[in-house]
């Protein structure tokens, strides 16, 4: 196993409170090396990318299951598929590039647009210059995001904006904190909704969970912030008690989704739903949580399995699309003696 753990990044004073929002907790890394561990599977923790750097050459292990979020820039996600690839070594879950463009969510959405998925109207603002002609492309209310980061970083109860001065003070909060361009969405007014997918060849949509915070399903206003991430006041409702129809259009979107930027293995995508019935992916996440207290822990209870039983599915995506891990193996030690 790949993984970060929240531990590997202490906060240092004057960094935001969420910078290491994306890192695992230990319990979070142990229950997923308990449900392989079921599986028959000899599990092997390496952690973080400059540990999988100091083993690489010696790496003995049939696949690694990646969770590792990596360090700084929009490429961070990218750095263990990378390297695996580089040496000829199995991995489980989506490769570089399509970790690197999901990340990058402008990225990302050029990618649904081009292939006919609803999302959210958008411009990035680097600054805040020339906010005035940016803003002409969209219609208030906006909401204004960093355009590489996860976990809802940078999001509070501020990042909705009514107004061109409230636009410009978030644009600068994420230039300035986060060191990077912001992304400015039109809000959806609606309801939240997640979907898991899992597979390769025939990716399958698992049942559709919905946002609830505060008792209400009606978000409105609402959104998800970093704030809610550790809040008792937001849960998910799984199935979602929504039309079939809703239902239907949610899980194929999702596929869809998927499939537009090669996800492998499995992966989460997140909608908005407007007042209309309209939905709108806000984003695809190939490196979905699997903490207890998320989507890969509930949904399949729905299903009729476990998160045991899922976790290993997702394993075995992956066994499949290799098919043949002895001559991987031959082939990485070949590549492991190339001079250097």
């Amino acid at each position: 196993m790949t993984y970060n753990l929240k531990t590997d990044w202490p906060l240092k004073a004057g960094d935001p409170a969420d910078l290491n929002a994306e890192f695992d907790s230990p319990a979070t890394v142990e229950k997923i090396s308990e449900a392989l561990s079921w599986g028959g599977h000899q599990v092997k923790k390496i952690g973080h990318v400059y540990n999988l750097l100091e083993q690489i050459k010696d790496l003995d292990v049939d696949i690694v299951f990646n969770i590792c979020e990596g360090y700084s820039g929009r490429n961070r996600e990218s750095q263990v598929p990378l390297l695996l690839e580089l040496y000829g070594i199995p991995f489980v879950g989506s490769d570089a590039l399509t970790l690197g463009l999901t990340l990058d969510k402008i990225i990302a959405k050029k990618c649904f647009m081009a292939d006919g998925i609803p999302t959210p109207a958008f411009f990035e603002a680097g600054s805040t210059d020339n906010l005035e002609q940016l803003v002409r492309q969209v219609k208030f209310p906006l909401i204004v995001k960093c355009r590489y980061e996860g976990t809802s970083k940078g999001l509070t109860e501020h990042s909705k904006v009514n107004d061109l001065k409230s636009l410009k003070q978030q644009v600068e909060i994420i230039v300035r904190t986060y060191h990077q361009p912001a992304i400015v969405e039109e809000f959806i007014r609606g309801s939240e909704f997640t979907v898991a997918v899992l597979g390769n060849d025939d990716p399958q949509a698992m049942p559709v969970a919905q946002i609830v915070m505060n008792d209400r399903t009606d978000l409105g206003d609402n959104f998800y912030t970093f704030a809610m991430v550790v809040s008792s006041d937001l849960r998910y409702t799984c199935p979602a008690k929504i039309s079939e129809k809703l239902n239907r259009q949610l899980q194929e979107i999702s596929v869809r989704a998927y499939q537009s930027v090669d996800c492998r293995d499995f992966g989460r995508v997140d909608f908005r739903v407007d007042e209309k019935g309209n939905p709108y992916v806000l984003e695809i996440n190939p490196l979905p949580s699997l903490a207890a207290a998320d989507i890969f822990n509930i949904f399949p209870a729905v299903c009729g399995s476990t998160y045991e039983k899922i976790v290993n599915q997702i394993l075995e995506n992956a066994f499949k699309r290799y098919n043949d891990i002895d001559s991987l193996k031959a082939k990485r030690k070949d590549c492991c003696n190339v001079p250097r």
